[in-house]
């Protein structure tokens, strides 16, 4: 796990989970810019690919972040899930929520820069 590219920040929040054959709730535990641990009874496979919906409550109109990811890691308690895309409205609240939840917002936002530099260097 040293090898993080992105802060975690805890954030409990309950998520929606979709797959191409069936649906199922938990409790996110901790999340950042590239992904998030959910705390679930459920089974999936490493790689699988699935479509998250956060909704936060409490917010008028209520915001909802949609994420499509896989299944990174999965362990006793939950399954950990990396982000593959995720639209501009989702990000920005997702950035959001990882910034207001950590002690160095500066952080988040390096790290976000060093990300960018980097895809940048691997596409040309």
């Amino acid at each position: 796990m040293g090898n993080r590219l992105f802060s975690r920040v805890n954030f409990q929040v309950s998520a929606t989970i979709s797959t191409a054959t069936h649906r199922f709730h938990g409790q996110v535990e901790n999340l950042s810019m590239n992904g998030m641990f959910m705390v679930t009874d459920e089974q999936l496979q490493p790689g699988e690919a699935v479509d998250i919906s956060i909704l936060l409550n409490g917010t008028s109109p209520e915001i909802d972040i949609a994420i499509s990811a896989r299944v990174s890691r999965i362990v006793e308690k939950g399954i950990a899930f990396t982000f593959d895309k995720i639209d501009l409205d989702s990000y920005m609240h997702l950035k959001n929520i990882v910034t207001y939840n950590i002690d160095d917002a500066d952080k988040i936002l390096e790290e976000i820069n060093h990300a960018i530099d980097e895809k940048i260097a691997v596409e040309t």
